[in-house]
Protein backbone atom coordinates (compact mmCIF):
# COMPACT_ATOMS: atom_id res chain seq x y z
CA UNK A 1 0.00 0.00 0.00
CA UNK A 2 3.22 2.33 1.43
CA UNK A 3 4.77 1.77 -2.03
CA UNK A 4 1.79 2.39 -4.53
CA UNK A 5 0.57 5.61 -2.64
CA UNK A 6 4.17 7.26 -3.11
CA UNK A 7 4.33 5.92 -6.68
CA UNK A 8 1.63 8.71 -6.93
CA UNK A 9 3.92 11.03 -5.17
CA UNK A 10 6.82 10.77 -7.03
CA UNK A 11 5.57 13.24 -9.81
CA UNK A 12 5.07 15.93 -7.57
CA UNK A 13 8.68 14.89 -5.54
CA UNK A 14 9.78 15.59 -9.54
CA UNK A 15 7.93 18.82 -10.24
CA UNK A 16 9.13 20.70 -6.64
CA UNK A 17 12.80 19.38 -7.70
CA UNK A 18 12.71 21.44 -10.54
CA UNK A 19 11.41 24.23 -8.98
CA UNK A 20 13.66 24.20 -5.52
CA UNK A 21 17.28 22.61 -6.13
CA UNK A 22 19.18 21.92 -3.69
CA UNK A 23 22.95 21.61 -4.65
CA UNK A 24 24.36 18.80 -2.52
CA UNK A 25 21.22 16.35 -3.91
CA UNK A 26 20.47 14.20 -6.29
CA UNK A 27 16.92 12.19 -7.40
CA UNK A 28 17.38 9.50 -5.16
CA UNK A 29 17.56 12.08 -1.77
CA UNK A 30 14.40 13.89 -2.90
CA UNK A 31 12.70 10.23 -3.43
CA UNK A 32 13.86 9.73 0.02
CA UNK A 33 12.66 12.69 1.95
CA UNK A 34 9.89 12.39 0.01
CA UNK A 35 9.53 8.80 1.50
CA UNK A 36 9.77 10.27 4.73
CA UNK A 37 7.43 12.94 4.80
CA UNK A 38 4.15 10.50 3.44
CA UNK A 39 5.56 8.46 6.15
CA UNK A 40 5.05 10.89 8.81
CA UNK A 41 1.36 11.64 7.30
CA UNK A 42 0.17 8.24 7.39
CA UNK A 43 1.69 8.07 11.11
CA UNK A 44 -0.56 10.95 12.02
CA UNK A 45 -3.68 9.52 10.33
CA UNK A 46 -4.75 12.08 7.96
CA UNK A 47 -7.62 11.00 5.89
CA UNK A 48 -6.63 9.88 2.93
CA UNK A 49 -8.92 12.07 0.27
CA UNK A 50 -6.10 15.07 0.37
CA UNK A 51 -3.34 13.26 1.05
CA UNK A 52 -1.82 14.29 -1.69
CA UNK A 53 -2.33 18.26 -1.46
CA UNK A 54 -0.95 17.36 2.28
CA UNK A 55 1.89 15.99 1.27
CA UNK A 56 2.80 18.47 -1.55
CA UNK A 57 1.96 21.06 0.84
CA UNK A 58 4.73 19.31 3.53
CA UNK A 59 7.00 18.51 1.33
CA UNK A 60 7.53 21.77 -0.49
CA UNK A 61 7.77 23.20 3.31
CA UNK A 62 10.49 20.90 4.32
CA UNK A 63 12.13 21.49 0.65
CA UNK A 64 12.13 24.96 2.07
CA UNK A 65 13.49 24.29 5.14
CA UNK A 66 16.78 22.10 3.97
CA UNK A 67 17.08 25.15 1.27
CA UNK A 68 18.07 27.67 4.28
CA UNK A 69 19.42 25.13 6.40
CA UNK A 70 22.28 24.93 3.42
CA UNK A 71 22.04 29.00 3.05
CA UNK A 72 22.95 28.74 6.83
CA UNK A 73 25.92 26.44 6.76
CA UNK A 74 27.16 28.44 4.46
CA UNK A 75 26.80 31.62 5.97
CA UNK A 76 28.73 30.73 8.99
CA UNK A 77 31.92 30.85 6.82
CA UNK A 78 31.28 34.62 6.61
CA UNK A 79 32.26 35.42 10.41
CA UNK A 80 35.52 34.12 10.42
CA UNK A 81 38.26 36.45 12.40
CA UNK A 82 40.28 37.79 9.67
CA UNK A 83 44.39 37.78 9.59
CA UNK A 84 46.79 40.28 11.28
CA UNK A 85 48.33 41.76 7.58
CA UNK A 86 51.69 43.20 9.92
CA UNK A 87 51.70 39.33 11.62
CA UNK A 88 51.60 37.66 7.95
CA UNK A 89 53.74 40.09 6.22
CA UNK A 90 56.59 37.81 5.66
CA UNK A 91 55.07 35.09 3.99
CA UNK A 92 52.40 37.35 2.43
CA UNK A 93 55.35 39.04 0.41
CA UNK A 94 57.90 35.87 -0.16
CA UNK A 95 57.11 36.02 -3.66
CA UNK A 96 57.58 31.98 -4.03
CA UNK A 97 54.72 30.02 -4.67
CA UNK A 98 54.74 28.38 -0.72
CA UNK A 99 52.10 24.78 -0.42
CA UNK A 100 49.60 27.02 1.27
CA UNK A 101 49.48 29.60 -1.64
CA UNK A 102 49.11 26.94 -4.09
CA UNK A 103 46.15 25.20 -1.91
CA UNK A 104 44.31 28.42 -1.89
CA UNK A 105 44.93 28.79 -5.39
CA UNK A 106 43.43 25.55 -6.36
CA UNK A 107 40.48 26.11 -3.95
CA UNK A 108 39.69 29.33 -5.27
CA UNK A 109 39.81 28.32 -8.91
CA UNK A 110 37.67 25.02 -7.92
CA UNK A 111 34.76 27.00 -6.81
CA UNK A 112 35.08 29.14 -9.51
CA UNK A 113 35.06 26.17 -12.42
CA UNK A 114 32.11 24.81 -10.24
CA UNK A 115 30.41 28.36 -10.68
CA UNK A 116 30.55 28.58 -14.59
CA UNK A 117 28.65 27.32 -17.05
CA UNK A 118 30.00 24.99 -19.69
CA UNK A 119 31.03 27.51 -22.29
CA UNK A 120 32.26 29.86 -19.34
CA UNK A 121 34.25 26.47 -18.28
CA UNK A 122 35.83 26.17 -21.64
CA UNK A 123 36.82 29.69 -21.58
CA UNK A 124 38.33 29.74 -18.56
CA UNK A 125 40.62 26.58 -19.67
CA UNK A 126 41.54 28.26 -22.89
CA UNK A 127 42.39 31.25 -21.06
CA UNK A 128 44.37 29.43 -18.30
CA UNK A 129 45.92 27.67 -21.82
CA UNK A 130 47.60 30.87 -22.70
CA UNK A 131 45.28 30.65 -26.30
CA UNK A 132 44.03 34.58 -27.25
CA UNK A 133 40.31 35.03 -25.88
CA UNK A 134 38.15 38.22 -27.97
CA UNK A 135 38.30 41.02 -25.78
CA UNK A 136 34.65 40.73 -25.29
CA UNK A 137 34.75 36.93 -23.77
CA UNK A 138 38.02 38.07 -21.31
CA UNK A 139 35.16 41.10 -20.36
CA UNK A 140 32.56 38.32 -19.29
CA UNK A 141 34.51 35.49 -18.08
CA UNK A 142 36.20 38.48 -15.89
CA UNK A 143 32.91 39.81 -14.99
CA UNK A 144 31.35 36.09 -14.25
CA UNK A 145 34.29 35.10 -11.97
CA UNK A 146 33.94 38.38 -9.81
CA UNK A 147 30.17 37.06 -9.26
CA UNK A 148 30.91 33.92 -8.12
CA UNK A 149 34.02 35.02 -5.90
CA UNK A 150 32.31 38.56 -4.38
CA UNK A 151 28.72 37.35 -4.58
CA UNK A 152 26.61 37.87 -1.34
CA UNK A 153 24.15 35.65 -2.07
CA UNK A 154 26.40 32.29 -2.64
CA UNK A 155 24.28 29.76 -4.31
Amino acid sequence: EFEGLFSGMKPIIRKLMKQIRIKAWDIEDYYQEGMIILHHLLEENHPSTNIYTKFKVKYHQHLIDELRHSYAKKRLHDHFVGLDIYECSDWIDAGGSTPESELVFNHLLAEVYEGLSAHYQELLVRQMRGEELTRMERYRLREKIKNILFSRDDD
